[in-house]
């Protein structure tokens, strides 16, 4: 009687369920993101001082635009006080301090000492033929390393080692078409004091080692009278003769003009917008922080402190200050600039009082001063304000930027040792998964040669069965 062969539908030997289709890479990773919660959070606590630390650094700069637009009203005012016409001898820049005339006369304008070598030569570029040293003084004052060495050098060379070794003066090679000459002219204008020589503003020290200079121009200083003042300056740039105002030189006519200088009100407006501007982009910039919007809730990281607070009190204490003094603008209010619901200023919106236009107009002085007024004025208040916040040593925002930086340093251990384990972790996953699929793969190999061995066997089993 023949004997059935075996059937089955798999492998009579397997390896106790193990498969080496196992995704590892998957559950080693599923393993070290569940590890790594507290890793995260410190990364994330340390990802949000850094948002606060940009939030700073944000605050800071509107409060420095804001000392900007308060210094620059600082010097002039809402109605800086102008010359009121062109001149020929002059022009006239910066702010009076009151409005007057004043009489001016320039009788002779600063000029710059120059010499030029009275010996032409064949070529800039050749050996001169000189030899020795040339050495230059500057207002009689004579430096050992302004010596220039000659021997064997061209008159460019010469010129431009004049000008490395002496910042005084300024070097050149000039041509008539044939011959070269080296020409050296003093820097500033002017002689050091009105009893010097006005020769020794710029002189060849000893010998003249063969260039034979001749004074091309000689050192002038400026001269001229302001009401009746006369006044003597190395420059031709002339300030304190008229309180804050500054004359610059254009002409020497020696005739008496007059200046006259009154209130200009044209750029009042766009000044104190300018101004209003800046201050409430640090109200806006602080109502972030105080008051954040709930409906972001999940992205505000409002910056917390006490100094928030103080800042805001002493932007608000900028509306009612007052300059002191008897004029009629004595704070911003009495410029008609108001303070709105949410911090903000606004300006023309106070019911029943004169218009910006029409308080500035009524009395100009008063306004400059609200702004000029040293200790009192708004620009004096707003750099102290600032300073309070953003000085190097001693300020909030410095302080508060530091103490969010320390937080970050302190989580770097954390985040560190974080690190550092699940490195370790990774690794160690890694190798007993690989081991175990070693381990898989021989008992498959074993699984499989005992199925060979098994259906060899009953093939010839079968075969000798039905052969009988």
């Amino acid at each position: 009687m023949a004997t059935s062969p075996v059937s089955t539908t798999g492998p009579l030997f397997q390896a106790g369920g193990l498969a080496s289709g196992l995704d590892t890479t998957s559950i080693v990773n599923s393993i070290i993101t569940s590890d790594s919660a507290a890793m995260t959070q410190a990364q994330a606590e340390q990802a949000a001082y850094q948002v606060q630390i940009s939030t700073v650094a944000t605050l800071t700069s509107k409060l420095q635009a804001l000392q900007s637009a308060a210094d620059a009203l600082g010097i002039t005012g809402l109605a800086p006080i102008h010359a009121t016409s062109t001149y020929a001898d002059f022009t006239v820049s910066g702010s009076a301090q009151s409005v007057s005339d004043s009489t001016v006369q320039v009788k002779t304008m600063a000029l710059a000492a120059k010499l030029r070598s009275g010996t032409g030569f064949s070529s800039a570029q050749t050996d001169a033929g000189l030899t020795g040293t040339l050495q230059f003084s500057i207002d009689g004052v004579t430096s050992p390393s302004t010596a220039i060495a000659l021997t064997g050098q061209s008159l460019s060379a010469i010129a431009s080692a004049i000008n490395k070794q002496v910042p005084q003066v300024t070097a050149s090679v000039v041509t008539d078409g044939s011959k070269y000459y080296l020409s050296v002219t003093r820097n500033s204008t002017g002689y050091a004091t009105s009893d010097a020589d006005p020769s020794d503003a710029l002189a060849v020290v000893g010998t003249d080692p063969g260039f034979s200079f001749q004074p091309l121009q000689s050192a002038q200083n400026a001269s001229l009278t302001v009401d009746g003042l006369a006044i003597q300056s190395q420059s031709n740039t002339i300030t304190g003769a008229i309180p804050g105002v500054t004359l610059n030189l254009t002409g020497q006519s020696n005739v008496a003009t007059d200046v006259a200088f009154a209130s200009d009100t044209s750029s009042s407006a766009a000044s104190i917008n300018s101004f209003i501007s800046a201050y409430n982009d640090v109200v806006t910039a602080l109502n972030g922080e105080l008051r954040p919007d709930p409906s972001q809730a999940a992205t505000n990281n409002p910056l917390a402190g006490s100094f928030l607070l103080s800042l805001e009190s002493d932007m608000q204490g900028l509306l009612s200050q007052s300059v002191g003094g008897s004029g009629a603008v004595q704070t911003l209010s009495d410029l008609n600039v108001s303070l709105q619901d949410d911090g903000t200023l606004a300006l023309d919106k106070l019911p029943n009082q004169n218009t910006f236009a029409e308080a500035v107009a009524a009395d100009p002085s008063g306004a400059n001063k609200l702004f000029t007024t040293a200790k009192t004025g708004i620009g004096a208040l707003v750099d102290s304000l600032v300073a309070k916040q953003t000085d190097p040593v001693s300020g909030a925002l410095v302080g508060e930027t530091q103490a969010l930086n320390s937080n970050i340093s302190s989580l770097d251990d954390t985040v560190n040792y974080w690190q550092t384990y699940l490195d370790n972790e990774r690794t160690r996953l890694t190798s007993e998964f690989t081991a175990m699929e070693s381990t898989v793969a021989a008992l498959n190999t074993t699984a499989n040669y005992l199925n060979q061995l098994f259906y060899s066997s009953s093939s010839n089993t079968y075969k000798t069965s039905s052969s009988g």
